[in-house]
């Protein structure tokens, strides 16, 4: 049995051997916080790269959340001259903060529970305003167009599609048992994928990370009907953040209502990187969703 991790958008940035470094480095800060010992090297882990695409592409992704909120709400809610000398580490960076349970605002400086709670109250007001969207599927779909070039590529052009697929498909082999995590865009990929009954892959788990498939503008562009992949064999887990205004919803109701029902679990990320890769894939729940296929094989 194998791991697939399929990263989302905005990774141009990397190199597939620091991309997947990076993952890997966050994963096991998660595995050191796990009763039971666990080698990473027993769990087989393989990692496709898509970000260079966009440089081929020439296009960049333009996501800004402040863009999305009034000027009197950044100047009223957030005080930014209040925000830290030094911002918090970026993904990219060398250092993986651990993530901790529920933020315990006691505990901290006047000025960092000040700057925690403005991230908060953005977070939160961008959730309002992402659900409002989402009843407005055009105006949806032209924020996606305008601000996540590289999600509006994938489910709008055949050909950046095919090559995405290509170099999933590349790192995967139809006589192997496979645990898919897909973060992101990697789970509109990875559906997509698993979807298509070309293929007969043996997918032991699937697992979802802070997944924009709840969102209509995103299943306006799926193959239709939505049913659930029939290369999946075991459980699906989705894992949400309620602070990740891009993702903080579950996969339960319709189209996604299927049997076996897809196992939703709300979890805590970091407030001010709520949808970023860092705070989901150390959380305990998804290092167990992740690890507990080996463990049973095992037992």
């Amino acid at each position: 049995m194998k791991i697939i991790f399929i990263h989302g958008m905005n990774q141009q940035n990397y190199t597939a051997h620091r991309l997947k470094e990076h993952w890997l480095k966050v994963f096991k800060l998660g595995l050191k916080q796990m009763p039971c010992k666990v080698n990473v090297r027993d769990l087989h882990i393989h990692m496709p790269f898509y970000g260079d695409l966009m440089t081929k592409y020439q296009l960049s992704n333009q996501l800004n959340p402040n863009t999305l909120l009034p000027k009197s709400f950044l100047n009223n809610y957030l005080p930014i001259h209040l925000h830290r000398n030094n911002p918090p580490a970026k993904e990219h960076t060398p250092f993986v903060p651990l993530l901790l349970p529920a933020t315990d605002l006691a505990e901290k400086s006047f000025s960092e529970r000040l700057y925690l709670t403005s991230q908060l109250v953005k977070d939160r007001v961008l959730k309002e305003l992402v659900v409002l969207l989402d009843n407005f599927p055009k105006l949806h779909e032209s924020l996606i167009q305008q601000f996540l070039i590289e999600t509006y590529m994938y489910l709008s052009n055949p050909e950046f599609m095919q090559e995405v697929n290509e170099r999933i498909l590349q790192k995967m082999r139809e006589d192997d048992d496979y645990i898919v995590v897909a973060h992101s865009l990697g789970s509109v990929i990875a559906f997509n994928l698993l979807s298509n009954p070309s293929y007969r892959f043996s997918i032991k788990r699937f697992i979802t990370l802070a997944s924009p498939l709840s969102f209509r503008v995103i299943q306006s562009k799926l193959p239709s009907p939505i049913v659930r992949p029939p290369h999946i064999n075991g459980e699906w887990f989705n894992f949400y953040s309620q602070d990740d205004f891009l993702t903080a919803f579950p996969l339960c109701e319709a189209p996604f209502n299927f049997d076996p029902p897809i196992i939703n679990q709300k979890i805590f990320t970091f407030a001010n990187q709520p949808h970023e890769i860092l705070g989901y894939l150390q959380h305990p729940s998804v290092i167990k969703a992740i690890i507990e296929p080996f463990q049973k094989k095992e037992g």
